[in-house]
């Protein structure tokens, strides 16, 4: 009989009067029209009973192009005597979204170009059904008014219905909506560089004319721009954005944002081999979260050389395994508990390298939907691991607090299982997070000065709090240790 030896414990310290830097960081998440969070949905109250106990500030709403009847609110262009403005469908979400958020700050994304704007050959069906995916909404890759006055135009009587209370149609018939919603942040489209492919110089030209627009609906409100996907991170996109003497004169650059997805490419290796083979997709994910970290260094690097009053919003992050889009998926309980770990991770390196907003996402997704970057079971509105440790972080952690020097395993020889941080907030309380980045219990030896503490933890195989004994962490747990 083989004895497996057990691993020695990961060794932490803390020393709580060294500042290493202030969090300036909102954790956040975002949510889009999603089929199951229509008001029709069996899960609908749960989703959003869900949304509204996270208590988070500057969520993310995004109506998406892959449903263009609920995103587009113009369907098809103008004719010498009508409109299509339609928003039937798209106001239940908004509502329904805002009074989930009432109260707090919000990013609006209305994402998605009416496809009629860009040069194609020959117009793009939609289908009937408001719920059936549509990925190939987003054709043509070259504006049909190529100074984007149209596009902004769109924009500016989309929010006008939703900031102003309505608006005038390109025939002069005013439309009224009755509503008067505040956004902090208005995003302009999400990942332009996907779908249409729009060149830096292009999607800079159209920010421009969107934000001159909307600008006088609120004056208090700012824009974020480029909302790049996981795909490129292309540098010239960045080097042309952020440079002032690419925009118009008096143009804001509030914020800048893009995006991070790990993904593996090994299909389902904890059914084939149990526990042991936690370590293919750990390993693909964490090696993934290092190089995007250094992709954040470097776009920082462009950002604090060209606009260094500009925020930094990474505000889609999160992970999928293989066959993303199976209408039947088979995806492992332990998956969850996993790209739990992730997402804390890197977001506790994006708090020490100074990010602003961190988005985890998907609020909603489904089979055939990216399903593994879901909060939420898409089946019962219940949160998942990745829900209940985005909710920890939240309880715990948050911008103004101050980090300080931690340390694992010896000088020199940091101990990886384990990720650790201390935090003390402005009221003084003292918390250290603590990350297990691996498929075993780690058991955590912690300095005299730090003692012990309240331990509440999410993970692969506990949800439990703990006040007893040495810390023991779960397989994959996201964990916070109350001093």
């Amino acid at each position: 009989m083989t004895i497996e030896p057990t691993p020695p414990p990961v060794s932490v310290e803390v020393s709580w009067t060294t500042a290493v830097g202030t969090s300036r960081t909102t954790l956040t998440t975002h949510m889009w029209t999603a089929p199951p969070m229509r008001r029709d949905s069996p899960i609908h109250d749960a989703a959003f009973d869900a949304l509204r106990a996270l208590e988070a500030d500057l969520v993310r709403f995004l109506p998406w192009y892959s449903h263009p009847r609920v995103a587009v609110a113009e369907l098809t262009p103008p004719t010498d005597t009508d409109t299509s403005w339609d928003f039937t469908l798209l106001d239940p979400f908004v509502e329904d979204f805002m009074a989930a958020t009432a109260g707090r700050p919000v990013v609006a994304n209305f994402a998605t170009i009416p496809s009629w704007m860009f040069v194609t050959p020959e117009p793009v069906p939609v289908p009937d059904d408001a719920t059936e995916t549509q990925w190939n909404y987003e054709q043509g890759t070259e504006l049909r008014d190529p100074s984007c006055a149209e596009v902004a135009d769109y924009f500016h009587r989309l929010a006008s219905w939703y900031i102003a209370g309505g608006f005038t149609d390109e025939h002069g018939c005013r439309h009224e909506s009755g509503h008067h919603y505040r956004f902090a942040y208005w995003e302009i489209l999400c990942e332009p560089d996907i779908g249409h492919r729009i060149p830096p110089e292009t999607y800079t030209k159209i920010y421009d004319a969107v934000v001159e627009r909307l600008r006088p609906l609120d004056p208090e409100m700012k824009f974020v721009g480029l909302s790049l996907s996981h795909v490129h991170h292309e540098p010239e996109y960045f080097w042309t954005f952020l440079d002032p003497a690419e925009h118009a004169n008096g143009i804001p650059l509030d914020a800048v944002s893009y995006h991070f997805y790990g993904s593996a490419e090994i299909a389902n290796p904890f059914s084939e081999h149990g526990n042991a083979a936690y370590a293919h997709w750990r390993d693909i994910f964490f090696s993934q979260a290092e190089g995007f970290l250094d992709q954040v260094r470097f776009i920082d690097s462009i950002r604090r050389r060209l606009a260094p009053g500009t925020a930094t919003f990474i505000n889609e992050l999160g992970t999928f395994p293989p066959d993303i889009m199976n209408p039947a998926p088979e995806i492992p309980e332990e998956y969850w508990a996993l790209s739990a770990a992730v997402q804390s991770y890197i977001w506790s390196r994006l708090v020490e390298l100074g990010v602003d907003l961190v988005g985890i996402a998907e609020f909603m997704d489904y089979p055939g939907m990216i399903p593994g970057t879901s909060l939420l079971d898409w089946e019962t509105g219940a949160p998942n691991a990745r829900y209940r440790a985005l909710a920890l972080l939240l309880r715990h952690f948050g911008p103004g607090d101050t980090l300080v020097a931690t340390t694992t395993g010896f000088p020199g020889f940091p101990d990886v299982r384990v990720h650790a941080q201390g935090y003390v907030a402005p009221d003084g309380t003292r918390t250290l997070l603590l990350v297990n980045k691996t498929a075993h219990p780690v058991t955590i030896a912690l300095d005299h000065e730090t003692g012990p503490g309240h331990l509440e933890q999410i993970g692969a195989t506990s949800s439990a709090d703990d006040d007893s004994g040495p810390a023991t962490l779960a397989p994959f747990a996201t964990a916070a240790m109350s001093f």
